[in-house]
Formats: structure tokens, C-alpha cells, sequence
């Protein structure tokens, strides 16, 4: 089966204006603290976030710090169909979005303990390399049992977003 190339291209460059999703404040701790409030809250980490947050490119912030968050569909960067992760980013960069600290996905893990079931979505990261060379970024989810889930997901060149997926970034000051 032949392979489909992206029938558009993402919005135009300029400043858009996103509603907050949330507040979020990280820092301030270790990455053991970090890693011991996600089990004692009861958060499922997969394998792949643990390894994640193991490597050096994961860091927390010495310092404690607010930022604010917002939630899109890939659909509002302008995407009609499926589009790679490197498309995701650019497009997110044209609109003034900006990537989050991999901290964040851990934080915001924790600060979701309402997420209805079968809710997900991506953070828009730099990835991070995991053991195989592989670049990963991190994926919240509340699986339809309702259990919290953060998750290392796989974003090489290969792998395609469809329009309605959902991503978490950061909102400038």
C-alpha cells in the first residue's frame, strides 16, 4: 500500500491566542520525590516514562516556577491529515506555542486526578533518548478503567499524529 503524504500544510506563522488549560507549577524537587509522589498518588508510570525520567536530559527545576498550559487538537496548528512529530513541533512553533520541560508531563500527572476515563493526550517536548537511540516523548492517559497512566511514547519520523490527537503545551508570559 502506498504510503499518504500530508494533504496540507499547518496554519500560518503569527501569534494565536489559546485558552489556559491549567496552571502548573514544577521545580522545587527531585526527581526521586517526583517519581515517589506518582506511586503514592497512585499513578501508573510505564516502563518506558521510568526509563525516561532516569536519563540526564531529565531534570527538575531547582527552583519552583508557574507556568501556564494549553490543550489543543493537532487540527487547531491546521492539520487535515496525519502529520509526523517534526511537523507537529514546527507547526507549534509558527503559533507561539512552546515546548514544555520533561518535568511537566510528571507534574501534570500529578495535578489530573479527575481525567475522565479513556482521556489522553501528548506533551509537546523535546524528546528524550531512550535506551534503544530512539527518540520518545511523554503521554498522560486514564485508561477506561480509570486508572492514571503516565507513558513514554515512541515519535520517530515514522510515526503519524492524526488531526484530532491532543497536545499539551506551553503558554508564553
Amino acid at each position: 500500500m502506498p504510503r499518504r503524504k500530508p494533504a496540507t500544510t499547518p496554519a500560518p506563522a503569527g501569534s494565536r491566542l489559546f485558552p489556559v488549560y491549567l496552571e502548573l507549577e514544577i521545580g522545587g524537587g527531585s526527581k526521586r520525590a517526583l517519581v515517589q509522589a506518582l506511586d503514592r498518588d497512585g499513578c501508573y508510570v510505564g516502563h518506558c516514562a521510568r526509563e525516561m525520567i532516569s536519563r540526564a536530559s531529565f531534570a527538575t527545576a531547582e527552583r519552583p516556577r508557574t507556568i501556564k498550559l494549553a490543550r489543543v487538537q493537532l487540527r487547531t496548528l491546521g492539520f487535515t491529515d496525519w502529520v509526523a512529530w517534526s511537523d507537529v513541533l514546527k507547526a507549534a512553533a509558527k503559533v507561539g506555542a512552546e515546548k514544555l520541560p520533561a518535568e511537566a508531563a510528571a507534574r501534570l500527572r500529578l495535578e489530573l486526578p479527575d481525567q475522565q476515563p479513556g482521556d489522553h493526550f501528548w506533551i509537546l517536548m523535546d524528546p528524550i533518548t531512550g535506551p534503544d537511540g530512539e527518540p520518545y516523548v511523554f503521554y498522560l492517559a486514564a485508561h477506561d478503567d480509570g486508572e492514571r497512566r503516565l507513558l513514554g511514547r515512541y515519535v520517530s519520523s515514522s510515526r503519524r499524529f492524526f488531526p484530532h490527537r491532543e497536545i499539551v503545551f506551553g503558554l508564553p508570559e
